[in-house]
């Protein structure tokens, strides 16, 4: 009897998952948002989102949490350690689809253009990628909360057995590895599409190097005083990213006040930079290790800060690389 109901419940499953599939199927062959396509930022953002879960997750985890979200029972501690897994995947989603705004829009701006309203066509384009990045996350959301729903309000279990006490390698040097190709074949991709030729080049942005010093030098710095760990380099990445991207936007106005296009244009580049450079280190760094630490029964639940840092500094980077798209198609006359 109970089989029979699983069965069914996972049939049931199946089936939603079907119909949503085909109603964003039909949606996207309708050609009602033809404007929206960005081919290579969705599918950095798609294997982008499995190269990162490779990173905290082992792969019986992963399918674990594929198994519970179409509806196989399982302890409430599995349950809660599979929604986990989704609300990770959801996280992930969100971060990479404004870094591949900011790697579009990056290259864009060190692409060749023929005026003003072909570059801001462009970079409109890169925007879509942090839509992309929306949806996907609300999609993972669905597994987790139904998942969480499930299982209970009670914390995960201390001191279990798991893939990460036998250090979970293979999976994290693959996950490593993937994401390395995906951003490699996408940086290709782009300058394919917008050749070099434009006042700022990408170099500029990718190698900045005072950005870098603030973000990465302080991250760590931070991370040292508070202690190592995935919750300390959130919060060291979170707190030095803000600075940052405060740092460009006073010097931005202080271009704007003294009409130096000069002085504008090295504010764009630190705050790209700084986005940039602290969205990898939460993606690459950070999350990655608070998820392991959880998973290990080190952490007996998710960090609030941690929560607030992943959620609300991308939407802030975001708003920051409109600024900057607003600075860019902003005409200025150097001062007589």
């Amino acid at each position: 009897m109970n089989e029979n109901v699983h069965r069914e419940t996972r049939s049931r499953a199946i089936l939603r998952w079907l119909v949503a599939a085909a109603f964003i199927f039909a949606v996207a062959a309708s050609g009602l948002f033809a404007g929206m396509m960005n081919r290579a930022g969705l599918i950095f953002l798609l294997l982008g989102t499995a190269a990162s879960v490779l990173m905290g997750f082992s792969r019986t985890e992963i399918a674990a949490a594929f198994r519970h979200a179409v509806g196989r029972p399982g302890p409430p501690e599995d349950l809660r350690r599979s929604a986990f897994f989704w609300e990770a995947a959801a996280r992930n989603a969100w971060i990479l689809g404004v870094l591949g705004s900011v790697l579009n829009f990056t290259l864009v701006l060190g692409g060749g253009s023929n005026g003003i309203a072909d570059i801001s066509d462009r970079m409109i384009q890169s925007f879509v990628v942090t839509l992309y990045g929306l949806i996907l996350a609300i999609v993972f959301m669905v597994p987790a909360m139904k998942l969480s729903r499930r299982a209970g309000k009670e914390g995960f279990a201390a001191g279990r057995e798991s893939a990460g006490k036998r250090f979970i390698f293979f999976e994290r040097a693959t996950g490593y590895a993937l994401f390395a190709v995906i951003l490699g074949l996408t940086i290709f991709s782009l300058v394919k599409s917008y050749p070099p030729g434009g006042p700022l080049p990408a170099t500029r942005y990718m190698l900045h190097l005072p950005a870098a010093l603030v973000v990465f030098g302080g991250a760590i710095a931070l991370s040292l005083f508070m202690g190592t760990g995935g919750r300390s380099l959130t919060f060291g990445f979170g707190m030095t990213g803000l600075v940052a991207l405060l740092l460009g936007l006073i010097q931005a106005m202080f271009g704007f006040v003294h009409t130096n296009i000069s002085e504008i244009a090295a504010a764009v580049s630190f705050i790209i930079s700084a986005s940039l450079y602290t969205l990898l280190g939460l993606i690459l760094l950070a999350a990655p290790l608070e998820d392991r630490a959880l998973m290990d029964g080190r952490r007996d639940g998710k960090g609030r800060l941690s929560g607030i840092i992943w959620g609300i500094f991308p939407l802030l980077a975001f708003f920051f690389l409109i600024l900057t798209w607003i600075m860019v198609i902003t005409p200025m006359k150097k001062a007589g």
